[in-house]
C-alpha cells in the first residue's frame, strides 16, 4: 500500500477542528441533579465517558432483551442508580453462541443493520442507538425480519463500548453519526481521538472500523484524528474514498447524500 495522504478537498480543512478531548464534568449530562444519579464521572458527548464504570471483580450489567431484541435505556439507568461499576459484558450468554461480534453505532431506523444482519447471518450484531423514536423503528424492522442474530440497546454508547472486552469485536460501523455543525458543538462530535483509539482497542487485530458521513467539515475532523490513531491502518490507498461499491445506500443515503458520495474511512487494527 502506498503512503497514506488526505485527498485534496478536506486536505485543506484539517487543522481547523483541534477540540479533540471534552471538558470534564462532575455529575452525568444525562440526569438532571437528584438522589439517583450515578457516581461515576460523565462526560459531554465524544470521547471517553463512564472513566470508573469497569472492573472485573464487579457484576455484569443486566441486560433482558425483551423478544431477544431490545434492551430501553430505563432498564439500564435502573442499575446505574444504584452501581457504579460492571464487568465486561458476556456475549456468549446473550447470543447463545461464540460467533463473531459486530457493532454499529448510531443504527437510527435500523436499516443499515437489519442489512448486515441478514447478510451474514452466521455472525452476531449489536446496535446502539440513543435517540427512542428511531431505536422503537429499529425494533420493528429486527421483529418483522427475525433477525436471531442482532440485539439493540437504546443507551449511550460510551458506557457499552467501555463494557466490552479489548480485541474482541470483528467490526465496528459508525454510519453518518450527528455532524453538530455548529462551531459551539464541535466539543459533542462522537469521533475524538480518545473515543476512535478506545474504538481500535476493541477489534481483534485484523478487524475493521468502518466509517461514513456526508459532511465536509466533520470528514476533515475524522480524517485528522484516525490518522493519529497508530492501532489503525487505512485499506485505501488514502485516508477515505468517496465512493465504494459494496456499500448499502440506505433511505439516509439516498434522500441526503450528494451525487459527489460520502466520506467512507476503512482502518484495520494492527
Amino acid at each position: 500500500m502506498s503512503k497514506i495522504n488526505l485527498l485534496p478537498d478536506v486536505k485543506s480543512a484539517v487543522g481547523t477542528s483541534k477540540e479533540n478531548s471534552s471538558p470534564k464534568l462532575n455529575l452525568t449530562t444525562c440526569m438532571e441533579k437528584n438522589d439517583s444519579l450515578p457516581i461515576f464521572k460523565s462526560y459531554r458527548q465524544g470521547g471517553s465517558r463512564y472513566e470508573d464504570v469497569l472492573s472485573l471483580n464487579a457484576d455484569q450489567l443486566n441486560l433482558k432483551f425483551e423478544e431477544n431484541i431490545m434492551v430501553s435505556s430505563d432498564k439500564i439507568w435502573d442499575q446505574l442508580a444504584t452501581i457504579s461499576q460492571f464487568n465486561y459484558i458476556d456475549f456468549k450468554s446473550i447470543y447463545g453462541n461464540d460467533n463473531p461480534l459486530n457493532l454499529e453505532i448510531g443504527i437510527g431506523n435500523g436499516e443499515f443493520l437489519a442489512h448486515i444482519g441478514n447478510s451474514y447471518t452466521d455472525e452476531n450484531f449489536l446496535g446502539l442507538e440513543v435517540f427512542k423514536e428511531v431505536f422503537l423503528k429499529a425494533v420493528s424492522k429486527i421483529r418483522n425480519q427475525e433477525l436471531h442474530n442482532c440485539r439493540i440497546i437504546q443507551f449511550d454508547t460510551a458506557l457499552i463500548v467501555r463494557l466490552i472486552e479489548d480485541n474482541y469485536l470483528n467490526s465496528i460501523y459508525v454510519n453518518f453519526p450527528d455532524p453538530w455543525p455548529k462551531k459551539a458543538h464541535k466539543k459533542r462530535r462522537l469521533l475524538k481521538i480518545d473515543f476512535i483509539e478506545q474504538l481500535a482497542s476493541k477489534l481483534k487485530v485484523g478487524g475493521t472500523l468502518n466509517i461514513a458521513t456526508d459532511h465536509d467539515d466533520y470528514a476533515a475532523e475524522i480524517a485528522e484524528n484516525i490518522v493519529a490513531v497508530k492501532q489503525l491502518k487505512s485499506e485505501y490507498d488514502s485516508v477515505y474514498v468517496r465512493n465504494i461499491t459494496d456499500y448499502f445506500h440506505t433511505k439516509y443515503y439516498r434522500k441526503f447524500v450528494s451525487t459527489d458520495g460520502a466520506y467512507f474511512f476503512k482502518y484495520r487494527r494492527i
